[in-house]
């Protein structure tokens, strides 16, 4: 199974890039494709992108990056996706409040409405969530490579361990890759796509004595605070507390699967207290750090952010 990445626009390609900085990602030969932005047929980049993907067999899932706005392109892309049947998770970057800018909002909000019919999946990157730093577009290559993180966790996570799903119960498996389809199911609804939020937390095991004396002990892994530390670094502005379904991907050093140091009863208790449904993965690094990487998928009329975009866009009509 081969992966599809395709980043559009500054936004979307910045993404993409962050990304492909994971050895772990680069190490699944994904296909990557970046549209340069020169004055050509729409037509003529779809004709190039299709090309591309009838000489490779074995594209199941695709990822867009992109900025939700006034982008032809992604929708071109998305629809010519679709009619070949492979899977798109959407990461789509949602422009921040701006004096006299509302018809950027206006934008996003119709490119959610025409990109809904072919995508499964928005994960949505909200700009809203840095809006309040001085000189906020200086933290753009910051907020990018924590997005792009927790899309790589996601990533190997899926690749690397097969997480239960369960209503209401929650287990741990860490052998087999989940398939796909389990994937989407939990990042999507039969009548909708899913509006999905990022979150993620991690911690050093060791201190940098750690790697240069091997022998030496991890320290005690602090779930719970990890667990409560990533819900405040999620990925939409003003996120409700229950979502519909979750995944979560917890990624450790081998020495905690060993030694049976994954509470599961307390991360349970932690996930469902903020999803219906929950999926977790355990998988290792040999990195000395902990992670966990939470995705929440929600309605889009559970998502007050995405509600408000709507209320802009209504206004105008």
């Amino acid at each position: 199974m081969t992966p599809l990445f395709i980043g559009i626009g500054n936004a979307g390609g910045a993404i993409l890039d962050a990304l492909m900085e994971y050895k772990e990602v680069r190490r699944a030969k994904p296909i990557v494709i970046k549209p340069k932005p020169e004055p050509e047929k729409e037509s003529d980049k779809d004709d190039k992108i299709e090309a591309i993907l009838k000489k490779v067999k074995g594209i199941e899932f695709a990822f867009l990056f992109s900025v939700l706005g006034d982008c032809d392109a992604t929708i071109h892309i998305a629809e010519m996706l679709a009619d070949l049947n492979i899977k798109i998770f959407l990461v789509g970057v949602l422009p921040a409040k701006r004096r006299g800018k509302r018809e950027e909002l206006i934008n996003a909000y119709y490119s959610l409405e025409k990109l809904k019919e072919h995508v499964n999946s928005f994960i949505i990157v909200d700009n809203q969530r840095i809006a309040h730093l001085p000189n906020f577009e200086d933290y753009y290559p910051q907020y990018n490579r924590y997005i792009a993180s927790c899309i790589a966790d996601f990533l190997i996570g899926t690749w690397a361990s097969r997480p239960s799903s369960l209503v209401g119960k929650m287990q741990l498996s860490m052998s087999m890759p989940m398939p796909m389809d389990e994937v989407i199911e939990a990042l999507s609804f039969e009548d909708e796509p899913g509006y999905v939020a990022l979150s993620r937390a991690s911690e050093l095991t060791k201190g940098l004595w750690g790697y240069i004396f091997p022998f030496l002990r991890h320290k005690p892994l602090d779930l719970r605070t990890l667990l409560h530390v990533s819900l405040d670094k999620l990925s939409v502005s003003d996120g409700p507390i229950g979502s519909e379904k979750s995944i979560s991907f917890l990624r450790v050093p081998e020495y905690y699967i060993r030694s049976g140091s994954i509470d599961r009863e307390l991360i349970e208790e932690f996930i469902l207290s903020h999803s219906k449904e929950c999926h977790l993965a355990v998988f290792t690094t040999r990195r000395n750090i902990a992670a966990i990487t939470n995705l929440f998928t929600y309605r889009l009329d559970q998502l007050e952010r995405l509600r408000e975009i709507r209320g802009i866009a209504y206004e105008r009509v």
